[in-house]
């Protein structure tokens, strides 16, 4: 994994806001589940989110450095 949602999830615990709000502002189910597991999303999805919370890309995602196997 190198892209998290993990700063996301924080910005929607510090905020109160749910994925069920999120839903209801549009964000697909299945989208929501890619976040929820640090998947890939488009970044038309990034954009949507931004909109409906009011944030900046880089307060949703971090990027976490892969360690080789060794």
């Amino acid at each position: 994994m190198a892209i998290s949602f993990r700063p996301m999830r924080e910005y929607m615990q510090k905020n109160h806001i749910s994925y069920y709000y999120l839903g209801n502002e549009g964000i697909d189910a299945r989208t929501l589940h890619r976040i929820r597991h640090d998947l890939p999303v488009t970044t038309t999805t990034l954009n949507a989110v931004c909109r409906i919370m009011h944030c900046q890309p880089g307060e949703l995602i971090e990027y976490i450095e892969e360690k080789p196997d060794a």
